[in-house]
C-alpha cells in the first residue's frame, strides 16, 4: 500500500504509510503523521515540543469483504506561543471519534 492510496482511498493526508497487517481478515495500517506539519490546536502556531503519543485506531471504508483500521500515534504537543498541552487534530478524523470522514 502507498501513501497515493491512503489519500484517494481513504482521503488520508499528510500522514506517511509505515505498514500493513492482516489479523482474523482485519486489515491494520500503520501511518505516521508529518513532523513538519506539528502546530499548536489552539493558536496554530509552528513552535510546540512534543510531548509524547497515544495510540489510536480509526475504522475506514472496508477493501472488498475485509474491514480496514487505521493505526496512529498521535503526537501530545506543548506550545510554547499559548502554553497548552493537547493531542494535535487528526486530519482525516473529528475529534475523538473512532472513525474517519469516508467512513462516516
Amino acid at each position: 500500500m502507498s501513501t497515493s492510496l491512503l489519500y484517494h482511498a481513504f482521503g488520508v493526508v499528510g500522514y506517511f504509510y509505515q505498514s500493513t497487517r492482516f489479523i482474523a481478515g482485519i486489515i491494520v495500517v500503520a501511518i505516521q503523521a508529518d513532523k513538519w506539519r506539528l502546530r499548536c490546536s489552539v493558536c496554530r502556531s509552528r513552535d510546540v515540543h512534543c510531548r509524547g503519543k497515544s495510540i489510536r485506531c480509526f475504522r475506514t471504508v472496508s477493501i472488498g469483504q475485509k474491514a480496514v483500521f487505521i493505526v496512529l500515534a498521535v503526537q501530545r504537543i506543548e506550545c510554547t506561543k499559548c502554553q497548552t498541552v493537547r493531542q494535535v487534530k487528526t486530519r482525516f478524523s473529528d475529534g475523538h471519534k473512532r472513525y474517519t470522514y469516508s467512513f462516516e
